[in-house]
């Protein structure tokens, strides 16, 4: 049987970590490790309560272990290389698991006789998996009841999905180049007894890799301040080592908690910086993707100011995002690739600090 690592950065959010292990540790088939990668600045007060409550799991291995860089990006790479199992699951620490999350993804790999598949993700669903575990937290604001409405009316309509995902990129596949073309996405016919849909990209609230694969292909490392996107990056990277597909009967809930979240300019403005990090970085050929990125800058420009006045966030913050990005993808765009590693923190530093 193959064995799992649990792989969890988190910053500044005991409570949320405190709620979510537990489901973890509960699993069917339980972890041989669970890695936590902390940037708290109260690490070692987080680190002794979630020792106790593995106390309760002593056949788990558990690793505490303390990142000086507040990225998610980052805190992966360094949970990833300290895994132990056959197989990474990584979550964030607000997705609460159903109790046979793990089994359900495992039963996919168990059926991969060819070593065709690289990842699986799980199924993020609105119910959580035991309501008592968000007694008294604050999900981070949701859009208006008139334009989430507006939303749901528009979306029963096939030039209304086109829209949504076109126009107002509302779809990761438009907010991200595919900058090694389109990946097949067929299910095998190992997998034909399962109920599983291919895909291109995985979430990182709750995704599971081959721990070789993503050796093979860390998350960028150059992301040290925001690393929007970049969950969606390194998982279309794993398509070079297997198929992707996702498990739709593996439940998980992403609960999305209040506090601790980006600006909603510097999401924007960091997943179009990042893309170009992407492209320049993976491309064969980077340049042939310039005109592509481009013209995505002033389609995402209309598409963010029409979804700020749809929610009448009349300072604009996302389209303000975009046009932060149009101000500095020049000198990321310039600078040679060995040199992003050193010189992109700074830059991002730089921008947070002015924005």
């Amino acid at each position: 049987m193959l064995t799992w690592s649990l792989v969890i950065p988190t910053c500044n959010r005991r409570d949320m970590l405190l709620r979510a292990l537990p489901l973890a540790l509960g699993q069917t088939v339980p972890p041989i490790q669970v890695v936590i990668v902390d940037s708290s600045h109260d690490w070692v007060v987080t680190r002794q309560a979630v020792q106790d409550l593995a106390a309760d799991h002593p056949t788990i291995r558990l690793d505490y272990l303390r990142s000086e860089t507040p990225s998610s990006a980052t805190q992966r790479n360094q949970g990833v290389e300290a895994a132990l199992g056959d197989i990474v699951v990584m979550i964030d620490d607000d997705s609460f698991l159903y109790p046979d999350y793990v089994e359900r993804i495992l039963a996919v790999y168990a059926a991969d006789s060819r070593g065709v598949l690289a990842g699986v993700n799980g199924m993020n669903v609105p119910a959580m998996p035991d309501a008592r575990v968000a007694t008294g937290l604050a999900r981070k604001a949701e859009s208006q009841e008139k334009v989430a409405g507006l939303r749901d009316r528009v979306m029963r309509y096939r030039l209304g999905r086109w829209i949504s995902s076109r126009i107002l990129f509302q779809d990761m596949h438009a907010l991200f180049l595919k900058y090694e073309g389109e990946r097949a996405l067929s299910v095998p016919a190992d997998f034909a007894h399962l109920d599983v849909t291919p895909m291109t990209f995985m979430s990182g609230h709750g995704l599971s890799v081959r721990r070789a694969v993503a050796l093979a292909e860390p998350l960028d490392w150059s992301l040290r301040y925001y690393a929007a996107l970049e969950d969606l990056d390194a998982s279309y990277r794993y398509g070079r080592h297997g198929i992707l597909l996702r498990a739709n009967d593996a439940l998980l809930h992403h609960f999305e908690v209040a506090g601790s979240r980006v600006k909603r300019r510097t999401v924007t403005t960091f997943q179009l910086l990042n893309m170009l990090v992407f492209i320049k970085r993976n491309a064969d050929r980077p340049g042939a993707w310039l005109g592509s990125y481009r013209r995505m800058l002033w389609r995402r420009l209309l598409g963010e100011a029409i979804k700020d006045a749809l929610s009448r966030r009349w300072n604009f913050p996302q389209a303000r995002g975009v046009l932060t990005a149009m101000r500095n993808w020049r000198r990321v765009w310039k600078t040679p690739v060995e040199e992003l590693d050193g010189w992109y923190p700074g830059q991002q530093r730089a921008i947070l600090d002015r924005i």
